[in-house]
């Protein structure tokens, strides 16, 4: 075990090395995270702590991440930062320590919200538009979860189901196909587009005053930081704040984004990794689920907002426990990276954000993870739904014939029937394969990277043509 560590710390360390400055950081806080595991406020810590990949790969790209955004905000005249709950919870600090070790003039706020909290009170706004957000894919997606998703009660889901005579069980996963099937007797079915728009009513008023009270409504020019991946949160944001009658448009800045939403100016939707028009390859060796893991906050997921002593308070969901000891875990080690990074710091390090090699240490920390690596990040528990309500283990265990279901022609032929029989996904597949792969990992993943990236081309093409026909 302890080869196959230094293996991999010594991986890292060539490619740091590109960076000296940012590498002395790494040694530095690595030093500096031995001592606080010896001393008696740090023996709680876990033994297997992911120090490596955290301080040689995660809180070096977070800084250059970080560094660009204060860089591209500024230069536009942006004075605010609003980093969106929870992928912006690390994000803000690590901002905050580069504001206070350049003087940089940028007010950095964390705001509450999720895609759930922001859909919902959208949804009367953009009528049957909201149906293509409600019916979209994902892991083990049922009927009973589109109905949560248009913000329905349980049994309220159920009496549309039996209106639109649904000839699936209420629980039961469904194949793409059969999501997609569902759009055209819901946008007829005049109940269920009422109670959408009835729930969607209710949650408009106290959305909106939380946002006025965070200051989204003042006259200070100010954009969004997100993880990113599709924009949809951008611009549910910005339907909100139009519909309060703001005129100016909201812009953000992304670690990535797969896709646009339709409609939407590219030039208001900033990336720093990869873009939706591009680097295909670079997608296929990247985990956006392993990211939303690792960059988020100890709280559970914002499911609304209330009333509360006259101000407004986001409604948290409960954290998966051993999810928020890890996340406090991670917090804690960004810190002694942070306080690394304070004592090296001078111009060079500022410099050497625009250098730094994050796709080949992200490359080879998602892609091509270690079974330590994969053991621990492995172990959060993830929901890729707006609901949250399910989950499993980020690298989900997966039988023979599941990891050969993710080859390009078994993963189409499952897909092409119905439900979902067979085909089981996991979040973080290469983590999965590392773990339950066996003497057949090397091809598992080389089966399961080329479909990621058929996939990713196929998305950057739809979205070249639909702008080109625009």
């Amino acid at each position: 075990m302890m080869k196959r560590e230094n293996c991999k710390l010594n991986e890292y360390r060539r490619i740091l090395r590109k960076t000296p400055s940012l590498m002395r950081v790494s040694e530095d806080a690595c030093r500096r995270s031995e001592a606080c595991r010896r001393s008696e406020a740090c023996r709680k810590i876990e033994a297997q702590e992911p120090v490596t990949p955290a301080m040689y790969v995660l809180w070096p790209v977070l800084f250059a991440f970080c560094r660009w955004v204060l860089e591209q905000a500024g230069s536009c005249g942006f004075r605010r930062l609003y980093f969106l709950a929870r992928d912006g919870w690390l994000m803000q600090k690590m901002a905050e320590k580069i504001c206070s070790l350049e003087g940089i003039r940028m007010e950095c706020r964390y705001l509450y919200a999720s895609r759930y909290a922001w859909r919902i009170p959208e949804n009367h706004l953009i009528g049957e538009k909201c149906l293509e957000r409600i019916c979209r894919g994902g892991m083990d997606v049922s009927f009973g979860r589109l109905m949560k998703r248009a913000g329905l009660t349980e049994d309220e889901g159920k009496r549309i189901a039996s209106q639109i005579r649904a000839e699936v069980s209420y629980d039961a996963p469904l194949s793409w196909r059969e999501i997609q099937a569902f759009k055209e007797p819901l946008s007829r079915c005049r109940d269920f587009m009422e109670l959408v728009s009835r729930h969607s009513e209710e949650h408009y008023e106290v959305t909106l005053a939380y946002l006025k009270q965070e200051g989204l409504l003042d006259a200070v020019p100010y954009a969004v930081v997100d993880s990113g991946w599709i924009g949809t949160m951008q611009e549910s944001l910005q339907g909100l704040l139009s519909g309060a009658g703001r005129k100016e448009k909201v812009e953000g800045y992304y670690f990535g984004l797969y896709s646009l939403p339709e409609g939407a100016k590219r030039e208001e939707y900033h990336t720093f990794y990869f873009g939706p028009e591009s680097e295909a390859a670079k997608k296929a060796h990247f985990s956006n689920c392993l990211f939303e893991c690792v960059f988020t906050a100890p709280h559970g997921m914002t499911s609304g907002y209330e009333f509360r002593r006259g101000e407004v308070f986001p409604k948290l969901e409960r954290a998966d426990r051993m999810n928020a000891v890890r996340t406090r875990l991670l917090e804690q080690l960004l810190e002694i990276w942070m306080d690394a990074l304070e004592a090296e710091w001078d111009a060079v390090l500022a410099a050497e954000a625009k250098e730094l090699d994050a796709c080949s240490l992200l490359g080879s920390f998602m892609s091509r993870p270690s079974e330590e690596e994969a053991e621990w990040f492995g172990s959060f528990f993830f929901s890729d739904d707006v609901t949250e309500e399910t989950g499993q283990f980020l690298a989900a265990s997966l039988t023979g014939i599941q990891l050969w279901a993710q080859h390009l022609p078994l993963r189409l032929w499952f897909m092409a029937g119905p439900g979902r029989h067979g085909l089981k996904e996991s979040g973080w597949v290469e983590g999965s394969i590392r773990l339950y792969g066996g003497k057949l990992r090397g091809l598992h993943r080389a089966g399961a990277v080329s479909y990621k990236y058929l996939l990713y081309l196929r998305m950057q093409r739809r979205y070249c043509g639909r702008r080109k026909a625009a």
